[in-house]
């Protein structure tokens, strides 16, 4: 009885390593604009060649032209307002003195990429998510999703 419990701890213990030594890897793409900021972050299972989650960041540099600032804030609180109750979306935002800047978080399993009633509602983030992925096989390739924002004009985070 002691060697079946040695050895279930044993293999429980080999199976909290293979879990953590998962192949999911994270890559960063960057677009400077004018005076914003635009940062894409995928989590990807590289075996798979597989997105699993997107992440936007976008910031507006308020500091030099403070005449933006309220420009700057419709814009974000239209497409933040236009998100809201979509499944698989979370956003945060925050401000200060020079920046104003938003976090686009997107659940790839739970986000319905082909759900056209979400498609009307929010149209900046349907185009943005169109322009980061590309479908191949039934998922969202890695690899295919890099060449399409490096083409975008998006430099890769190293």
């Amino acid at each position: 009885m002691k060697k079946i419990i040695k050895l279930s701890i044993v293999l429980l213990g080999a199976f909290f390593v293979l879990l953590g030594c998962r192949s999911e890897s994270k890559a960063e793409f960057a677009l400077e604009v004018s005076i914003s900021k635009q940062k894409v972050t995928y989590m990807y299972d590289q075996e798979k060649d597989s997105v699993s989650s997107l992440t936007f960041n976008i910031s507006y540099d308020i500091s030099k032209n403070k005449e933006y600032e309220e420009k700057a804030r419709r814009q974000r609180e239209k497409i933040v307002k236009e998100m809201d109750g979509i499944d698989g979306i979370k956003v945060t935002q925050s401000d200060s003195e020079k920046e104003i800047a938003f976090t686009v978080d997107v659940d790839l399993k739970k986000f319905k990429y082909d759900d056209e009633e979400s498609r009307s509602k929010a149209p900046a983030l349907y185009s943005s998510v169109h322009s980061a992925l590309v479908k191949k096989n039934d998922r969202y390739s890695f690899e295919e999703s890099k060449k399409k924002i490096l083409e975008e004009g998006f430099k890769e985070v190293k």
